[in-house]
């Protein structure tokens, strides 16, 4: 209402003033750009006098955002062993349920019910719902798993040199289908040839 009044007042002060003076359409001064600049000119309250300066806020300092906590830590690579029965990775000498899928470079851990994913042994550890862990993961028991992981182990501890599966052991950088990598199966030694006997 306030500003209606107002308009309509500068309006007709303006009309009078320019009934009273006589002066050409062009020669008409008014001093605001528009009825806006006007009101808030004339109806805007003043700002107080004498006020304290503002109080400073204490300086917080950003904190970055927090990394979701790891499910585990390894401060080395850890060995996997490829056991023909499961067609993957499983990782031995640490005591976690480590594996390993060589066709997508991606490691795998299950903790305490808890599937999680990263790139690296190293993490970052993603958690992954049960529908987003590969089917090869998923169709086996982990009882069955530990039980071949074992038996698969004691295999390579007792033959050392000779084993004759599959072994991969990541270094920082290293993908599994680079050639210097022993994921490959190490190759058989060629048998003597069956000669006739005369």
């Amino acid at each position: 209402m306030k500003y209606f009044a107002c308009t309509a007042l500068a309006t007709l002060s303006l009309l009078l003033a320019y009934a009273c003076s006589g002066f050409a359409a062009n020669d008409v001064y008014y001093p605001y750009q528009s009825y806006d600049a006007y009101h808030k000119k004339h109806t805007s309250p003043e700002p107080p006098q004498n006020l304290p300066p503002a109080p400073a806020l204490p300086e917080t300092k950003v904190k970055p955002p927090l990394r979701p906590e790891q499910p585990i830590k390894l401060t080395q690579a850890p060995e996997f062993l490829f056991p023909a029965v499961l067609g993957f990775g499983v990782a031995v000498g640490v005591p976690y349920d480590l594996f390993y899928l060589s066709d997508t470079d991606t490691f795998y851990l299950l903790k305490s019910g808890t599937w999680y994913r990263a790139t690296s042994y190293r993490g970052p550890w993603i958690t992954q719902g049960l529908s987003r862990v590969p089917p090869e993961l998923r169709k086996h028991d982990l009882k069955k798993i530990r039980e071949v992981r074992n038996r698969e182990f004691a295999l390579f501890w007792k033959n050392k040199d000779a084993y004759k599966g599959r072994y991969f052991r990541p270094e920082d950088g290293a993908k599994a289908d680079r050639p210097h990598d022993p994921i490959a199966p190490l190759p058989k030694e060629p048998k003597a040839p069956q000669g006739k006997n005369p």
